[in-house]
Order: C-alpha cells, then sequence, then structure tokens
C-alpha cells in the first residue's frame, strides 16, 4: 500500500515510513483510549512497538501482535482505513508529507473479489460464508477463485464416487485404485468403492444405484462417507465447500492457504508454519491433495467488508462501538471505510 517497508518490532523501519504510521497512531490515539499517544519521531522505539501491537490487538483481532506492520500487510490495510473512517482527507496529505506512494493495484491485488461456482457445486453457500472466502482473498491477495463442490446428496456421493473410480481403468481394487490415485477413503468410503468394483461390470446407472443404496445404509449408523454428504439443515448450520488449487494462480496460492490457516480453528494437513492468529471464521480447514476444504459455522460475526449490524451503541473515548453479546466491538462501518475495504477485500 503506502510504507515500503515493514515497521516495528524487528522490521526495516526506514524513518519516512515509521512517521507515517505514528501519525496515523496518533490519530487513532485522540479517538480511542484504549490506544496509548504516541510522538511522531521516525524512531521505532518501545513506545511504537506497543502502540502497534495494542492496535494489532484492538483493531486487526490478531490474538498474537507481533508489533510489526509489513507493505500490503492486514495491519497496514486496515490502519488505512480506519484513518480513512476518521478522516477521508488524510492519507493522501501524508503520503506526500512523507514521500510516500499507494502501491499500484496491479502490483497489490486491489480489486473485486470473484467466487465462481463450478457445474459440480450447488450454489448454496449463505452469502456470510461468500464474505468470509472474499476476506481470505483479500488477505491472500487474489481476485478470483472457484467453488468446485457444496452440499451432496447420497446420490450425488455415489455419482462422484463412480465417475472417480472409473477415471482409473487400470485399477481392480480398492487398494489398487489407492495407489494409482495416490490418496483414499475412510472405511466408510472403501465400502462404498468395493460396491463399485463388484458391479463394475453392469450398466453405469445401476452400479451408481448400488453405491447410493450403501452410503445410505451407512449413513444410517451415523457415519458419513463424505465430509459434503449431510442434511440441507445441518449444512445452513455449518457451510461447508472445497476450493480447487487450480482455481488460484500459483504464486498466490501460499498466500491465499497462509490467510486460510489464520482464520480456521482447526488445520489438518499443515504445509506452512502456522500464522498468527486473527480472528476465526473457519471451524476447519482439510489441505487435501487438490483443494482446500472448509467448513464455515454460520455465526455470523461481524466482518470487515459486511454492513454493521444493528445493535446498541456505547462510547469509549470519542468513537462509538457496537455491543455484541456483552462485549464492545470495533464498528466496521462508515461511508469511506467500506469502500476502501470494499476495494481491498
Amino acid at each position: 500500500m503506502y510504507i515500503e517497508g515493514s515497521v516495528g518490532f524487528g522490521g526495516k523501519n526506514k524513518k519516512s515510513d515509521v512517521q507515517f504510521v505514528q501519525d496515523l497512531l496518533a490519530l487513532l490515539s485522540e479517538q480511542d483510549l484504549r490506544m496509548p499517544e504516541i510522538g511522531v519521531d521516525g524512531v521505532s522505539g518501545p513506545m511504537t512497538i506497543d502502540a502497534v501491537s495494542k492496535f494489532q490487538t484492538f483493531y486487526v483481532k490478531l490474538k498474537k501482535p507481533d508489533g510489526r506492520i509489513d507493505p500490503n500487510g492486514r495491519s497496514e490495510k486496515v490502519l488505512v482505513a480506519k484513518a480513512i473512517e476518521i478522516d477521508k482527507d488524510l492519507i493522501p496529505v501524508l503520503a506526500k508529507k512523507y514521500g510516500l506512494r499507494r502501491e499500484s493495484p496491479a502490483k497489490s491485488g486491489a480489486g473485486a473479489r470473484s467466487i465462481q461456482y463450478r457445474s459440480s457445486a450447488k450454489r448454496v453457500l449463505s452469502p456470510y460464508s461468500e464474505n468470509v472466502v472474499k476476506l481470505a482473498m483479500g488477505f491472500g491477495g487474489i481476485l478470483k477463485c472457484d467453488i468446485s463442490s457444496t452440499i451432496r446428496t447420497m446420490h450425488d456421493q455415489a455419482r462422484i464416487m463412480y465417475d472417480n473410480c472409473a477415471s482409473f481403468p487400470a485399477a481392480t481394487s480398492v487398494s489398487s485404485l489407492r495407489a494409482a490415485r495416490g490418496w483414499g477413503y475412510a472405511a466408510a468410503g472403501r465400502s462404498v468403492e468395493e460396491v463399485y468394483f463388484e458391479n463394475k461390470s453392469k450398466a453405469r446407472a445401476d452400479v451408481i444405484s448400488l453405491m447410493e443404496k450403501k452410503i445410505a445404509s451407512i449413513s444410517k449408523g451415523g457415519v458419513r462417507v463424505s465430509l459434503h454428504c449431510v442434511p440441507e439443515a445441518d449444512y445452513k448450520k455449518n457451510n461447508i465447500l472445497d476450493i480447487p488449487y487450480s482455481s488460484v494462480e500459483a504464486t498466490k496460492r501460499k498466500d491465499f492457504e497462509i490467510a486460510l490457516m489464520g482464520m480456521s480453528t482447526e488445520v489438518k494437513n499443515m504445509r506452512y508454519k502456522q500464522p498468527t492468529k486473527a480472528e476465526e471464521y473457519i471451524s476447519r480447514l482439510i489441505i487435501e491433495d487438490r483443494c482446500w476444504h472448509l467448513e464455515i459455522p454460520q455465526l455470523n460475526k461481524a466482518l470487515p467488508n459486511a454492513k454493521v449490524p444493528s445493535a446498541p451503541v456505547v462510547n469509549y473515548g470519542n468513537r462509538p462501538g457496537l455491543v455484541f453479546r456483552g462485549v464492545v466491538a470495533d464498528v466496521w462501518s462508515g461511508e469511506y471505510f467500506g469502500k476502501f475495504l470494499d476495494d481491498w477485500f
């Protein structure tokens, strides 16, 4: 965005960058009594690092703030956005004062976020879930991704498993199928695949029907063949989706995956170092062989790019906040702030 190097603990701390950040933190301290007062001297000392850490705690919602603001990182985006909310004309003035300029959209990844549903995915995600995905896209710097799977009926699951088995004609058993494709289902899924191999000489529709009956039989015992194969009522409470790697620009996949990890309570098959956790919107992230599997509980938490729900307003310092379940929360609102986040997220 604006700063050229990182500011704060372990940062490059170029004087103009530090002054820019200090000016914005000083502005916040005038509006919010939780924020410490800070001078603008271009030196990233203990007071500056402490102010950055408190800002990350109160505004960026990091559970473990690192006391550093990185160029085009989540903390810088939120800091600039909050400043715009308070004074829409301040950022260009400060940027000119310190010889800084906004990074071009093509380089920073700014722009509208687009989610495409593939033909295999039912369009049943809630607006909340789509916004959670778009938030991760913003943090990861990507503009587009696909959804390849959402809820599946038992017939859908049987058809998908049939087509998958059939795509490996040399396989003659569940074990050889696993060896050929490099992965396999748990016991419930393997028993459905066994139905395929026992009946593969029959017509496709007949085999799918037999596989569907097996899935139904298994589900009566409280076991799911697939995480996607759930009752509609349950899905409305917990949206499940897959995002294929192929739909995300190769150079951005790592950043996107790390962004998803930072928003997730549970991560399976972790490939990269666990990032600092922010607000958790995703209950489970499974990093699979071809896709990211997400489970998003419909908690309707406040999102940076979401409309502010109606709630009692209280005041701390000179700035209003919302009360959610008895706790004061930051308000992601304001005309200019909203426009800024619509651009970046």
